[in-house]
């Protein structure tokens, strides 16, 4: 500055600095990190030699989860004469965030890391060994970063992540529950905590943990992030789509927030613009199922037969048992003119018990192209039926044998246990396989699927007492979708039909747009004549996934014969003939609808009395084809007078 010596210029220019750096941990202590980057910024502009901001600013930027900025701020402080030792912790951690884990761990293991940040590396160190999947070397890290700083919440954390992913559900929500007590308003620990919430109960559960996070940093970007895609997964898609905007006015290139509005623009049907927004992602996602799953939607739509088939067998890859994917890949598939093929990806379902209906009937029509004429018949008979028994794991290649010496040498061992028990249910060995199950739930207190394992093997052996403990302890851990399903499905056996009307309303209550749910939820309404609430939840599903789900168009109509709308009911019934005509649900309820209307009611007996042939045991099927004959006997009698 014109009129100061040199030394003057230095002096004003180093109590920019300091005024700069002091407001930065003065925003840092307040955990409003953007802010605290900014005077950070404004410090070593100030002040290029002085290291100290550019270490804090390394702080800052590992809990924006930017390594490479990190590692660069700590690169020129070391440059600048920096003791290499007292940021190792930091520079493994930048390391750690850049997938680099071999040289992580040479900085994370360095003998002269100082005593104060041991436990700092330690806690890095579990992350690397949980990244790279080397459980026993997480289990000593963390049991080491505990002994040596118990109070840290940012650990408690990352013991959880730790333990969620060895299925410790009960543990993970332990930790975490510790990382909150220990520090309220931790952004990291309230955000996993509605992500446990989330896996626990649904997504409901999650928000309230979300909000109150944002109230302390509404302009965090992660959990900005997690709470739109939690919106999103609850239907409230303006919410969204307003959330997923800001996140990216706050971080230009953030590909969830692209994805998500990518998906928004595909349920709507606006295929053109959902390719437009992924390939704003810029392929940084092409490896997760949800994105390989949204991409090969867009291909299908718009009958990229082929390219669908690349997502969605990248996706059964990934994901071997997703019977959506399995679906989606066979009908890809089929449509391309490769029946041979989408018989092959269906064969897993149909060959066991709870296949997909609609499994049942694609493999049906590509075993029919194929020219397997029999075996077609028998998988679309099935598909018609509904009778595809409960869904379970239980499905494996290996001989039993095999599993049961690999079991017997490593009892306590989940992995080796599980495929075990799974064969012994596929043998109908049902006794000796809920004894194992016990004994694996007695070994993984904290593991949902241990106890449905021993409620699907109490089930087969009608013990559905014992089922249903077993359910309550998984409820608490995950109330998941299937765990929702085997709890619904065991007190309707056991003629509590209140209590599982209650278990519905619950789970809806966090998952509000959940398809199972909302079609029980209609199904139960259906059967204590609500027919309104019913045929509102069945045209909110139809709306969503169109008209070729047999049992909601049949739904609606058996809802609109109730409500005495005829025109609506045959319409609805019609519209199920058509996508499963040898369905003796559909058949029923289609005839129904005809015989309200009182003008076709030899179309109504025939239909009617084609369901009792398919299901001759059912009695409302017999009593419906009893009044149905007596009104065209009627009307015919009317006729002759």
């Amino acid at each position: 500055m014109t009129g100061l010596s040199s030394t003057n210029a230095a002096s004003e220019r180093n109590d920019r600095a300091m005024k700069a750096f002091a407001k930065a941990q003065d925003y840092r202590s307040r955990g409003d990190v953007r802010s605290a980057r900014i005077e950070l910024m404004n410090a070593i502009k100030a002040d290029p030699q002085w290291t100290d901001p550019r270490v804090l600013q390394a702080e800052i930027l590992l809990k924006l989860f930017d390594g490479i900025g990190a590692q660069a701020e700590l690169d020129r402080a070391i440059a600048l004469g920096l003791d290499p030792s007292k940021v190792r912790h930091l520079y493994g951690h930048a390391l750690q965030l850049q997938s680099k884990w071999d040289k992580a761990k040479e900085q994370l293991f360095a003998r002269d890391i100082p005593v104060q940040d041991q436990a700092y590396a330690a806690r890095i160190v579990g992350r690397v060994a949980l990244q790279t999947g080397d459980d026993i070397l997480a289990t000593q890290a963390f049991d080491r970063a505990i002994q040596l700083d118990a109070e840290n919440p940012d650990l408690w954390v990352d013991i959880a992540h730790f333990r969620a992913g060895s299925g410790d559900q009960a543990g993970a929500i332990a930790a975490v529950d510790e990382a909150v007590r220990l520090e309220p308003n931790n952004i990291r620990a309230l955000q996993y905590r509605g992500e446990l919430l989330r896996f626990q109960f649904g997504l409901g559960a999650a928000l309230p943990w979300f909000e109150r996070a944002l109230q302390i940093d509404p302009n965090d970007v992660a959990l900005l992030t997690e709470y739109a895609a939690t919106l999103g997964d609850m239907g409230r898609m303006s919410d969204m789509l307003a959330v997923a905007r800001k996140v990216i006015s706050l971080d230009a290139r953030n590909s969830r927030a692209f994805f998500m509005q990518a998906v928004l623009a595909a349920r709507a049907g606006d295929y053109p613009l959902a390719r437009t927004l992924m390939q704003q992602t810029e392929g940084r996602l092409d490896d997760v199922p949800a994105v390989l799953l949204v991409q090969g939607v867009i291909e299908h739509s718009e009958a990229n037969y082929n390219a669908a088939i690349d997502k969605f067998r990248r996706l059964v890859t990934l994901q071997p048992d997703n019977r959506q994917a399995q679906n989606l890949l066979a009908r890809s598939l089929y449509l391309a003119g490769d029946s041979s093929d989408a018989i092959d990806v269906l064969a897993s379902q149909v060959n066991n018990s709870g296949a997909d209906p609609y499994a049942l009937w694609l493999a049906g029509r590509a075993l029919e192209d194929a020219g397997e004429r029999p075996q077609a018949v028998n998988a679309l008979n099935r598909a018609a039926l509904h009778d595809v028994g409960q869904k379970t794991a239980f499905a494996t290649d290996v001989p039993i044998g095999v599993l049961q010496a690999e079991a017997d040498r490593d009892p306590n061992n989940a992995r080796a246990l599980i495929p075990y028990i799974r064969a012994l249910y596929n043998h109908g060995d049902f006794t000796i396989a809920f004894d194992q199950a016990k004994r694996l739930q007695r070994g993984n207190p904290g593991a949902s699927d241990a106890h449905i394992l021993v409620a699907d093997t109490a089930l087969a052996l009608g013990e559905y007492d014992e089922a249903m403990s077993a359910l309550e302890i998984a409820r608490q851990i995950q109330f998941s979708e299937s765990v929702m399903l085997r709890i619904v499905e065991t007190l309707r056996v056991k003629g509590e039909m209140q209590r599982s009307g209650k278990v519905l309303a619950q789970y809806l209550s966090y998952n509000p747009i959940n398809v199972a749910g909302l079609r029980w939820m209609a199904y139960e309404h259906l059967e204590t004549g609500n027919w309104a609430i019913a045929r509102s939840i069945l045209e909110n599903l139809r709306k969503r996934i169109g008209d070729n789900d047999a049992l909601i168009m049949a739904g609606l109509a058996q809802a609109y014969t109730g409500l005495g709308q005829s025109e609506k009911a045959i319409t609805a019934g019609r519209i199920a003939y058509y996508v499963q005509p040898s369905s003796p649900v559909v058949s029923h309820l289609y005839g129904l609808a005809l015989l309200m209307d009182g003008s076709r009611n030899k179309d109504a007996r025939d239909l009617i009395e084609k369901a009792v042939m398919i299901s001759p045991g059912n009695a409302a099927y017999r009593l419906s084809l009893a009044k149905a004959s007596a009104a065209l006997k009627q009307e015919r009698m009317a006729e002759k007078t």
